[in-house]
């Protein structure tokens, strides 16, 4: 009767270590697939933002290449003439005395 009682005590005790081992497990189960989640999270958001960069820098080379094309001199030859605007000659009188702005 006294190895039967140390039988059931022994069987417990196994159980109690697999449902450990079990919780364990599955602990470190649902760790691994919330870091998981995490970098993969955060690869789709530096793909996101990488690819918004490179969208950007294409406008930007349009943009430029637009500012570009508009200062060539006969653009604003075309600009200044469509404004009325008047060539400015005659204007030594501002750099006639040098050093104006330390007086």
């Amino acid at each position: 009767m006294h190895k039967h009682a140390n039988t059931i005590k022994e069987k417990e005790v196994v159980l109690w270590v697999n449902i450990s081992l079990i919780g364990i497990s599955l602990l470190l189960l649902f760790y691994y697939v919330m870091m998981a989640n995490a970098i993969t999270a955060k690869d789709y958001l530096v793909n996101v933002l990488r690819e918004k960069v490179e969208s950007l820098t294409v406008e930007n080379v349009d943009l430029m290449s637009a500012k570009l094309a508009m200062e060539t001199p006969a653009k604003l030859l075309e600009f200044a003439s469509t404004k009325n605007l008047i060539k400015a000659s005659g204007i030594l009188y501002i750099f006639e005395n040098k050093n104006v702005a330390q007086r």
